[in-house]
């Protein structure tokens, strides 16, 4: 049989017609028949493609060319019906870089995913960490987290100013089930510094949001990544998922030692405001710096233990839309109050990535 090299290859794919176009990098062009903008770009940079190839071994854009033997892809500049409607702006914030970082180094995990089921799958939350607090019994995991970089998680305000006056000094990253009590080498990290939003009190229910900074940093691998932040300060009208290791008993005091997860939708701040009227840590009622989300039949919902995990949306990646705050009891219709992470993303780029333009 005869052997072909590289050169003849490249000549049998134009003959054949396979080599559409000789656009090079960065000139304009239509990725597909429902994204009429984009740019041509190696494929490797671009952050859509590469998902798209780690998910389903293809990607869907039309081909500029090559630059040597890698392929030049024509990248979209907008998102498709799916995502968001608008250009994607010249210069993007910190946040939305770090999550293009995110996208294009995650790991799809080799577990297939429960659907439908409570049980989350080993690498379907990679950013989850449950926080422990040491009272002199081995540590007790009362709070969750979300990892947004290899040095920070995000929690609730309320997790680190605790009644009892006792600080988490731990979280644990990696793990489905949460197991021992003790310290755990390889998925425990020690807690070095505690950022509390400059305007949270514990008076009121309002900035409930503490960054942690850890020790060392983590390692991230399938099983353990950052997770991007939602920009949108609008309402998603996508199905929202919360994920902990809370109560999961209205009537005995049992804690999940599994990760899971159920779906909620957003409630309109206006709707959410009836539940909570005359509370008195809620002067000016449901802000907009909450988000309110919730099961109209009271059966999914947080609960004690779930306080400053994650409420996240799926949009080619899981996006962290909010963090557990607070609710009126466990399991009922009334919705639960997340604090909105658009509303704080100054705050949350200047401590985690302080060093970016």
């Amino acid at each position: 049989m005869r052997q072909y090299g590289p050169k003849h290859l490249i000549w049998i794919l134009i003959i054949s017609g396979i080599l559409i176009k000789a656009e090079d990098v960065g000139d304009e062009c239509t990725p597909n028949n429902q994204i009429s903008e984009g740019i041509c770009t190696l494929v490797n940079d671009c952050p859509q493609a590469v998902m798209a190839i780690k998910n389903k071994r293809f990607q869907p854009f039309q081909r500029c060319g090559f630059r040597g033997f890698q392929e030049i892809v024509c990248c979209p500049t907008t998102v498709d019906k799916f995502g968001q409607t608008e250009k994607t702006r010249t210069i993007k914030r910190i946040a939305e870089r770090e999550c293009d970082k995110i996208i294009s180094s995650t790991v799809p995990p080799l577990d297939l995913y429960i659907l439908g089921g409570e049980a989350a799958s080993m690498g379907e939350f990679p950013y989850m960490v449950a926080v422990g607090f040491d009272r002199g019994n081995g540590y007790e995991f009362d709070c969750g987290g979300s990892l947004l970089s290899n040095l920070y998680v995000l929690t609730a305000a309320h997790c680190v100013d605790t009644l009892d006056r006792i600080e988490p000094s731990l979280v644990r990253v990696g793990v489905i089930e949460l197991g021992s009590n003790a310290w755990t080498e390889g998925t425990d990290y020690r807690i070095a510094q505690i950022i509390t939003h400059p305007n949270y009190t514990r008076r009121e229910k309002y900035h409930d949001l503490a960054l942690l900074r850890l020790e060392k940093a983590v390692a991230f691998s399938s099983n353990v990544n950052a997770v991007c932040l939602e920009t949108s300060t609008e309402d998603p009208t996508v199905p929202l998922t919360i994920t902990g290791w809370g109560k999961i008993s209205n009537t005995r005091n049992a804690k999940s030692n599994i990760l899971l997860k159920a779906n909620v939708t957003a409630v309109k701040a206006e709707k959410c405001s009836e539940s909570y009227l005359n509370w008195r840590k809620l002067p000016k009622g449901i802000s907009d710096s909450q988000i309110c989300a919730g099961d109209p039949e009271g059966i999914r919902d947080t609960c004690q233990g779930d306080s400053g995990g994650p409420l996240q949306m799926w949009r080619d990646v899981y996006r962290l839309v909010g963090v557990t705050s607070f609710g009126r009891g466990c399991g009922s219709p009334v919705p639960g109050v997340y604090t909105r992470l658009s509303r704080y993303l100054d705050w949350i780029e200047s401590v985690v990535w302080p060093n970016h333009v």
